[in-house]
């Protein structure tokens, strides 16, 4: 019992005296992956930046809590380093330039079922000295770093791993000089990423005390510290005292715009008073491709400070992905007299394809603090990779249809994993030009419409789409997309990419019966409301006489309500002409109708030869019936209308009981709806018309009002 109580104070005193040392903690983050075979199950890496000299408060372990409990007791579990030379079973850690250990302890949970959960790690102590995070004690506070994990069913939401962070934060500031750091985040499943500055923790989503940021030693126009959200960058514009500081950054992972994951990284910056400035990069900004280019462009690195040497590397996802990984030309990263020239070249191929950047960081270094390390510059560089346009884009006329084909095939037909999910064809009314952007693919914003999706239709070894929601004598403009997502288990696509556009074909409908350009109501009442209707003639060009002969009858028919059955021929609107030539009325007033209460659908029957049957119905156009709901001092307009044309503005106008016969324009919408709170009165009645201005976009047709 002697001997046992013994060895249980021996260790006690042990423990007591590791948890009083300081870590010497530089930096941390947690990473993941999910098992492919089994998704409940994820392996998690808890890395770490160290000092090295500092061997009696190196980690051979580290404890992992996993983020849920059983019997209320918080799931955690040491962990041994993994990394570097292995004596006893336990890694040794990897030093790096600069008195800096990378450490990592990996291990395996399978967690109870789906959901979100915090992996953590808490270390009892930060660094002595830090300037920023309670002064003058921050070594009594904890160094916590946590990543929200998200545990998706792969049936229904894809698998889900975590960013992994590839720029470690190991580089030095000097007063008066840009630092800048990039944690190189790049995310295997394709999901966006977003960057935000916080306050390190030294718990679960518990900040750590008296907090300042760096810009506050001193607070001055020169001292500022600030995140790109997009890329990552963090610029601290400049460092005016010298000494440790902490910051620390969220790393948001989204999918369909949905937040995922939230990983810290927890990093100090230590600032010397030093005589000396960064190496200076110089390359381009951004690129962006087409799958199956080969990117290549030089990357030329020098240093304003006469005698010293530089290195120059390169780290980003293009070189971690497969197939096809980058490379960093010539592979040579050792010091060097500037100016280091060096060649980023890869050969880009359709599995890169991604409706996001990848980024590459490439760093300068100088050897002003020796032959191993010294004063850093980084530069990113955003690359995209988009996936190539559909070739050959034909549209045949065939009736009353329009045949769009292209080429197959298609050059990312073929890609791993089913990446590739067919095509989307695109329409607009009239023509659009624009430049491509390989930088911004797809046809958001260009005034097309997607009117079919994954479409994989083959005829005489063409792709084909047949448009049959089409009308006679328009003018129809199509574009098509190639498509790409991420498939789940159960064949849900997620993290969809869409390529550059095709060029654009347009067909020319022929126009051989009438087009109505005009319903509007002229009176409003229960009884005696009228309406009037005009409409156009054929396109002498489209109708042919010869086959078609006369004499030629326009009939008008009238349904209630928006509506495509019930029609009936209005009385007195029939127009008959010998010859085309001849002039008929094209124009009508619909009389004796409850406008009141009701809107109205017209169409146009067009004869022929003096047959029996019509050629065709115009396509229906219908009243504009105009809704009001009234608040506190407001009215809300909204009207409905059903019509062939396009409308691109509304002008509303109102008089009130002052003015009985006097309307006044008082607001322009492009929508269907107005809100009107100018100047109106409580229990005075007003009386509204909305006036629309559209266009057919067909040559030869006046705009519609």
């Amino acid at each position: 019992m002697a001997k046992t109580i013994h060895f249980f104070f021996l260790l006690l005193a042990m423990l007591t005296t590791l948890s009083v040392q300081a870590t010497h903690n530089r930096a941390g983050e947690i990473t993941y992956v999910v098992d492919p075979s089994d998704f409940l199950s994820i392996t998690a890496t808890i890395t770490t930046y160290t000092k090295a000299s500092s061997v009696p408060a190196d980690r051979d372990s580290l404890e992992i809590c996993w983020g849920y409990s059983i019997n209320d007791t918080p799931v955690c579990e040491w962990v041994l380093r993994s990394n570097g030379s292995i004596i006893g079973g336990i890694g040794s850690g990897v030093v790096l330039p600069g008195d800096i250990k990378i450490n990592t302890y990996t291990a395996t949970r399978k967690y109870p079922g789906p959901g979100h959960y915090v992996i953590s790690m808490t270390d009892p102590n930060r660094n002595g000295g830090i300037l920023n995070v309670n002064p003058p004690n921050s070594d009594n506070i904890p160094f916590h770093i946590q990543t929200t994990a998200s545990i998706l069913n792969p049936a229904f939401q894809g698998f889900n791993n975590s960013p992994v962070l590839l720029q470690p934060p190991v580089d030095i500031a000097c007063i008066g000089e840009l630092f800048i750091h990039n944690p190189n985040a790049y995310d295997p499943d394709g999901d966006s990423l977003s960057y935000e500055l916080t306050t390190p923790l030294q718990a679960v989503n518990t900040p750590v005390p008296m907090y300042s940021s760096p810009s506050q030693f001193p607070v001055s126009p020169s001292n500022a510290i600030s995140i790109n959200h997009v890329t990552g960058d963090i610029l601290w514009e400049t460092p005016q005292t010298a000494g440790e500081y902490n910051i620390a950054m969220y790393i948001i992972t989204w999918r369909d715009g949905v937040a995922l994951d939230t990983l810290i990284r927890d990093m100090q910056v230590l600032v010397q008073d030093c005589d000396n400035k960064p190496p200076i990069i110089e390359t381009i900004d951004e690129i962006c491709v087409i799958a199956g280019e080969v990117i290549d462009f030089e990357v030329i690195a020098t240093d304003p400070d006469a005698g010293q040497k530089v290195r120059l590397t390169a780290l980003g996802g293009p070189f971690i992905v497969n197939p096809s990984p980058a490379e960093f030309l010539p592979n040579d990263n050792s010091y060097q007299n500037p100016p280091v020239i060096r060649h980023f070249r890869w050969q880009t191929t359709c599995e890169h394809i991604s409706d996001q950047f990848y980024s590459v960081v490439f760093k300068a270094v100088d050897n002003f603090l020796g032959d191993s390390t010294g004063l850093a510059t980084l530069k990113t560089v955003t690359i995209k990779v988009v996936g190539p346009p559909p070739e050959e884009v034909q549209g045949v006329a065939d009736m009353d249809v329009i045949n769009v084909t292209w080429a197959k095939p298609y050059d990312c037909e073929v890609v791993e994993d089913d990446y590739f999910k067919g095509f989307s064809v695109w329409r607009k009314l009239g023509s659009n030009q624009f430049p491509l952007d390989t930088c911004d693919p797809g046809l958001a914003g260009k005034g097309y419409t997607r009117i079919a999706n994954k479409v994989l239709e083959v005829d005489n070894g063409r792709y084909i789409f047949v448009d049959t929601d089409v009308e006679r004598g328009r003018s129809y403009c199509y574009r098509i997309l190639g498509n790409f997502a991420k498939t789940s288990l159960s064949g849900f696509n997620f993290n969809a990419v869409e390529s550059l556009a095709s060029k654009e074909v347009c067909v020319q409908l022929s126009r051989d019966i009438p087009l109505i350009t005009n319903v509007s109501v002229r009176n409003t009442d229960a009884t005696n409301g009228s309406i009037f209707v005009q409409w156009s003639k054929p396109d002498p060009e489209d109708l042919d006489t010869i086959l078609n002969p006369g004499p030629y009858t326009y009939e008008l028919w009238r349904a209630e309500g928006f509506t495509n059955t019930g029609f009936t021929l209005v009385p007195g609107a029939s127009f008959t002409v010998n010859n085309f030539y001849e002039a008929v009325d094209t124009n009508f007033v619909d009389t004796l109708l409850n406008t009141l209460d009701n809107p109205y659908t017209y169409r146009i029957a067009f004869y022929v030869n003096g047959e029996t049957d019509p050629i065709d119905f115009t396509n229906n156009a219908s009243s504009t019936f105009l809704n009001i709901a009234s608040t506190d001092q407001t009215n809300i307009l909204t009207w409905d209308l059903d019509v062939p044309w396009d409308n691109y503005r509304y002008t509303i106008y109102r008089r009130d009981n002052a003015n009985p016969t006097q309307y006044d324009s008082i607001g322009i919408s492009n929508t269907e709806e107005y809100t009107d709170k100018e100047g109106l009165v409580n229990g005075v009645e007003y009386c509204y018309f909305v006036k629309g201005y559209g266009s057919y976009n067909i040559e030869g047709v006046l705009p519609i009002l």
